[in-house]
């Protein structure tokens, strides 16, 4: 493109400046890594809530366990059903995530394209696809369920009838 308008008569000098370009490659890839770092920290702290929510719910049941294990049931027997609820909590969140992330890209789209346009570049925001959402989904049920785990595996054992 230099070359062609270095052609023209009235043009002197033509220079390609590609400085913006890599500044704005550079600041893509810092973002990447700040995502991949707050995931990280989004991630720690959904396990620890949903661990935190999983033992409310022991200790709201302690009355309710120790009849269970009075009559014989297992520690599976009470696990289970907190494994459950800790899965469930996971996945209502990511679900939530999932919602919340197509609502950011539906809201800002249209800015960000006009912002890309201006600096005569072409580019679209896009939301999560199927996979990635599924992926999400995944990630979001395992999250609760080892938080689950970590909870009842150290609460649940604390609770014996006398």
């Amino acid at each position: 493109m230099a070359e062609e308008y270095a052609e023209h008569a009235l043009v002197e000098q033509a220079q390609v400046d590609l400085a913006w370009v890599q500044r704005f490659l550079a600041i893509t890839a810092l973002l990447r890594q700040l995502v991949v770092f707050l995931a990280i920290l989004l991630g720690l702290g959904a396990l620890l809530a949903i661990g935190n929510t999983v033992r409310l719910l022991i200790e709201n049941r302690r009355d309710e366990i120790v009849v269970i294990k009075l009559v014989g049931g297992t520690d599976g027997f009470v696990r289970r059903p907190l494994l459950y609820t800790g899965g469930l909590f996971g996945f209502l969140g990511a679900f939530l995530a999932c919602i919340i992330v197509g609502l950011v890209v539906w809201i800002l789209s249209g800015s960000v394209e006009h912002l890309a346009q201006s600096y005569d570049a072409q580019f679209r925001m896009k939301g999560l696809g199927f996979v990635q959402a599924l992926e999400l989904l995944a990630v979001g049920t395992i999250l609760g369920w080892l938080g689950a785990m970590v909870a009842v595996g150290r609460h649940l054992a604390d609770i014996e009838p006398r």
